[in-house]
């Protein structure tokens, strides 16, 4: 039995910035042994606090592959690898001669992987990967409420973040799939697919749809449940429904009443008066309050403010790493947690620091290079997995679904009266494709005794339950374990499973407040800023998927089935990763910070408005910005704006290429157009399918591109208990048991809820 997960794996990394690092990062500290290759010079990230967290637990080696005789050090480093992940595009690989093709001639057994702008087989495959720029060019911008009209930049690089984890999930994969059949290829992903992944939430094209079901934000306004306190912090409320009855809050009408000016709006969310009456009293006063009328609530934080929250402390959500730049650090730990545990192995390397060491080893250290040429009849990296999905609302319905993507069959247990997350039909659909639905009451004993044969019939069992509501149900670990000893369970919940809040409530919105990304993509002096799209549920759900293969990769080698646990906290810590708190001083390390306006970093990384609309620009060089201020007629930083203002947005570009400097245009009000644009039907980028109740159904599709492998889907997301019937007789009941529970109301299906009838 192996100490760690992937001991014995090991991944040469050629890439610098957030995905790629991430990615491999995750790997290395669930075991494997990471290279990571650098030029002479060094990472350019090793200018910023970032590099410390994002490439810590692995060996810095250095070669110039520019050179013939580095580009020869590099083939020999791969005959031991059994992983190579980089950041070219397709044709910055084909002259290094690091291309797809070229790599399997040279290195049969290889497993390659790549995080470029865009997919690798798209038209737009060539053009630079920066977030900001793929931010513009995707529509993203064009999607974000601000403090101003027009596209909004977003200071959160959910492309980046979505992209890191798909890579790391994808290279996952694909060593199951060589463990398991023999099969060995690439597999690829890009932030725009990282960028879809998070924007599938609301774009969507259906032939028969409903209002709730288009959500662009035009048509969905910002729920601003916000409220600052007198000491001036603000509070993220979240009371889906108003579930919670905040007039009743003793505190509530003991302010109210003290105004005396006749405040009676205090239930609804958003409201003017609950504003008025908790502008009167601090936030250490009004946070216990209301937690303890379990109403989902959070302060706007600083970013990296969250790493000293003890709730994380005790999950387990934080390392403490001696760092040899910055000292000993409190750093972002894993977005999941896993036996056996992943492990924070040594500081980021310096520069070059294990060259000569990795090179003595080449000799005794070559990887396997015989592939067997087993063909299953499903070629697919998870084909045969059987995933139970028995979560609700999004962060724990979407990592089944992403399996499900890649080939695993998945059922999607929900009640008769359908999941709570139904309510959003457009968040439904974004993470129900390609699973079938069982509606049954799993409370009653006629749905415990299904709950069991489903049980039995998988390998995963995934859910995003409270720790007393699961273990009620009896699909805790023990629970679970007492009918199946060697399922992999995948679990998430909102603050983990240790400490004071482990019961407590919890919605993206109230973790994009913790984690500071509501006071980062506010920007320099406004009030924070709610994104609309749930950036967190998504990157919870993402890290959810890395641990829950790395599980089942585990199960495939030693026969041990394991528990992954995940939480909306877990994940909003692991993104403070941009900074860490030196102990030193308990200071919280700098790291970039937007603008006033919402439109970036600065003048050389943010969005200009032109005479036609809005250009991202990312000139980073001193030579750059000169070039940007020539064009602008500039004379200082100051006159870029106003000098590019004059210019239309076509003849712009073409100069700010001309001058080497990367640019694109903000899109706005793209969804639609994403559906129309021939392009994005490449490579599966679009998939479409026919759905019971919408029609034909249109959503981003493939968030991987497989050299050798085409993905499948032809399933839409189910209605109701559209497949309970067939499931149910699989799992051996008669037509007349069958009935039986449809009689009782333990079983239902197909149906629809009320509010997705058509008028």
């Amino acid at each position: 039995m192996t100490d760690r997960i992937l001991d014995g794996i090991r991944i040469v990394e050629l890439a610098s910035g957030l995905a790629v690092p991430v990615a491999s990062r995750m790997l290395a500290e669930a075991g494997a042994d990471v290279i990571k290759i650098e030029p002479p010079q060094g990472d350019p990230l090793r200018s910023r606090v970032a590099f410390a967290s994002w490439n810590r637990s692995k060996r810095s080696v250095v070669l110039d592959i520019t050179t013939d005789d580095d580009r020869a050090k590099l083939a020999d480093l791969l005959d031991t690898a059994d992983v190579f992940v980089h950041e070219f595009t397709p044709s910055r690989a084909a002259e290094l001669g690091l291309d797809d093709v070229a790599l399997r001639v040279r290195h049969p057994h290889l497993i390659v992987s790549s995080v470029t702008g865009y997919p690798v087989d798209h038209p737009d495959r060539d053009r630079p990967a920066h977030d900001l720029l793929v931010q513009a060019r995707s529509g993203l911008m064009g999607e974000l409420w601000g403090y101003r009209e027009g596209p909004i930049a977003m200071r959160f690089p959910l492309p980046s973040w979505a992209a890191a984890s798909l890579a790391a999930a994808g290279i996952v994969a694909r060593l199951i799939q060589r463990d398991g059949t023999g099969r060995i290829g690439a597999v690829h992903t890009s932030l725009l697919q990282g960028m879809l992944n998070t924007a599938s939430l609301a774009w969507n094209n259906a032939e028969n749809p409903i209002p709730a079901l288009i959500l662009n934000k035009y048509e969905a306004p910002p729920q601003l449940a916000m409220y600052q306190c007198s000491d001036g912090v603000w509070l993220q409320m979240m009371n889906p429904g108003e579930r919670i009855d905040v007039s009743a809050i003793p505190l509530v009408q003991e302010v109210a009443a003290e105004l005396g000016v006749g405040l009676t709006d205090l239930s609804r969310n958003a409201s003017d008066d609950l504003r008025t009456v908790i502008a009167q009293r601090p936030s250490l006063e009004w946070l216990p309050v209301f937690r303890a009328a379990d109403l989902a609530i959070e302060p706007a934080l600083a970013m990296g403010e969250l790493l000293r929250d003890p709730q994380v402390t005790a999950n387990g959500y934080v390392v403490e790493v001696d760092d040899p730049t910055h000292g000993r650090t409190i750093q972002a730990g894993s977005p999941f947690g896993i036996e056996p545990a992943c492990a924070v192995t040594r500081p980021a390397p310096l520069l070059g620091e294990h060259t000569d060491e990795v090179f003595a080893e080449l000799g005794s250290s070559r990887a396997d290079s015989d592939v067997r040429a087993d063909e299953p009849a499903d070629p697919r990296p998870l084909a045969g997995l059987k995933v139970l999905d028995l979560g609700s609302f999004l962060a724990g319905p979407m990592a089944p679904m992403l399996m499900a993507d890649l080939g695993a069959e998945v059922i999607k247990v929900e009640p008769v009266v359908g999941d709570r997350l139904r309510y959003k039909p457009a968040y439904w659909e974004a993470c129900s494709r390609n699973k079938r639905s069982l509606a049954v009451d799993l409370t009653t004993a006629q749905g415990q005794e299904v709950l069991r044969k489903l049980v039995g019939w998988a390998d995963v069992v995934h859910h995003n339950q409270r720790p007393k509501a699961s273990a009620k149900l009896g699909i805790d670990e023990a629970g679970l374990r007492a009918i199946k000893p060697d399922v992999v369970v995948g679990y998430v919940t909102s603050y983990g499973e240790k400490g004071d809040r482990a019961d407590s409530p919890g919605f993206d919105s109230i973790f994009q407040a913790l984690a500071g990304w509501e006071v980062e993509n506010g920007g320099t002096g406004n009030p924070p800023q709610f994104s609309r799209f749930g950036v967190l549920d998504v990157q919870t759900a993402l890290g959810s998927l890395v641990g829950t293969l790395l599980a089942v990769y585990y199960k495939q080698r030693t026969g041990r089935g394991t528990k992954v646990s995940g939480s909306l906290l877990a994940a909003a810590t692991a993104t403070q990763s941009e900074t860490l708190i030196r102990l030193a001083d308990n200071s919280i390390a700098e790291y970039p910070r937007f603008d006033a306006t919402q439109t970036g970093f600065g003048p050389g990384r943010r969005i200009y408005e032109v005479a036609d609309g809005w250009i991202a620009v990312v000139a980073e060089t001193d030579g750059q910005l000169a070039a940007l201020r020539s064009i602008a007629g500039a004379a200082d930083d100051d006159g870029i704006e106003a000098g590019l203002a004059v210019f239309e947005s076509e003849k712009l570009l073409v100069e700010l290429g001309s001058a080497g400097i990367a640019a694109e245009p903000v899109r706005e009000e793209y969804s639609f157009e994403f559906f129309d644009d021939e392009a994005n039907r490449t490579g599966q980028l679009i998939a479409s399918y026919d759905h019971a109740h919408f029609g034909r159904m249109e959503q981003p599709g493939a968030y991987w591109n497989f050299d050798d492998i085409t993905l499948k889907f032809d399933r839409a997301a189910p209605v109701i208990g559209q497949h309970t019937r067939e499931i149910l007789t699989e799992l051996g009941y008669r037509d007349d048991d069958i009935d039986a529970m449809y009689a009782d109301r333990v079983a239902g299906g197909p149906s629809v809820p009320k509010f997705w009838e058509h008028e």
